[in-house]
């Protein structure tokens, strides 16, 4: 029987909007581990939080998803946090705290765990507060020897670069992602031959690139696959690019075509515009 399991190992925080005075449960991780587990796929999460009411929030909200959190680690420090104001419908961060996440890594027992899985997918700004504690090198050092021991435990890597483009990074990580997702909002169609290029050239065996209003495209090495935006009422934008990753993934692991996972993702993540916070 296929395995079709999925461990995210990311960020998680509770967004608060002050403006509404509502906070919700959200953080790259969280949110893809959702989207995933909402189509379908079973699904792991490996992070850290606070011993706080936050971080109570955030384990209610795997729960109740049926996500398995076994290897959620507790600490005594602030859960993370940002605060969220919304314009016309798209989210603007104001303010952040990292709190706990500074101490976030992965331990043996976490890749034992991993075993267990088809699929990683990692989102790579749950180190990024290494990088502000300890330099660029040690954040390229810590993501580096992550990927690279899920690679050798033969579990399959998905990251989510987001809007970064390190050449150091990419280049300690060649051949051992399957399947890269970069955003680039502000990319035009022109200019996704040369970007494509760019990015496979790391060795990537898929890549996804999100522009939001502009949609997404694909590339695996032959043609450009693109997919428009689902048109859609926009109530709040935030978590959608998560959401469009983990439905991707949901599909992606079934064995779909490049072409229907991109309109399934795209439909799922314009869903996710009607709500209010991430989920």
């Amino acid at each position: 029987m296929l395995n079709q399991k999925v461990c995210v190992i990311g960020d998680n925080c509770v967004d608060f909007y002050p403006k509404s005075g509502k906070s919700y449960v959200g953080g790259n991780g969280i949110n893809s581990a959702i989207a995933l587990k909402r189509n379908g796929i079973d699904v792991g999460y490996v992070g850290v939080i606070g011993n706080d009411e936050e971080g109570e929030l955030v384990i209610a909200a795997l729960e109740k998803e049926d996500i398995d959190f076994s290897r959620v680690a507790k600490l005594n420090k602030k859960t993370a946090w940002t605060k969220i104001e919304l314009n016309k419908g798209d989210r603007v961060f104001v303010d952040e705290s990292l709190g706990v996440q500074h101490k976030f890594d992965l331990f043996e027992e976490d890749y034992v765990y991993l075993r267990n899985f088809s699929w990683a997918h990692h989102t790579i700004f749950s180190n990024w507060p290494t990088a502000v504690s300890g330099g660029i090198e040690s954040y390229y050092e810590k993501i580096e020897k992550q990927i690279q021991r899920l690679h050798r435990n033969q579990v399959r890597v998905s990251v989510d670069f987001s809007e970064q483009f390190d050449r150091k990074l990419l280049t300690s990580l060649k051949n051992r992602v399957d399947l890269g997702f970069f955003s680039r909002p502000e990319l035009s169609r022109s200019e996704l031959k040369e970007e494509f290029e760019k990015l496979y050239g790391y060795g990537l065996s898929v890549v996804v690139i999100t522009m939001g209003a502009s949609g997404s495209a694909s590339f695996a090495g032959r043609d450009i696959i693109t997919q428009p935006a689902i048109p859609t009422k926009v109530v709040d934008s935030l978590g959608a690019g998560d959401a469009f990753i983990g439905a991707f993934l949901s599909q992606w692991v079934r064995n779909k075509t490049i072409t229907a996972t991109l309109e399934f993702a795209a439909n799922y993540a314009a869903n996710t515009c009607l709500i209010n916070g991430a989920f």
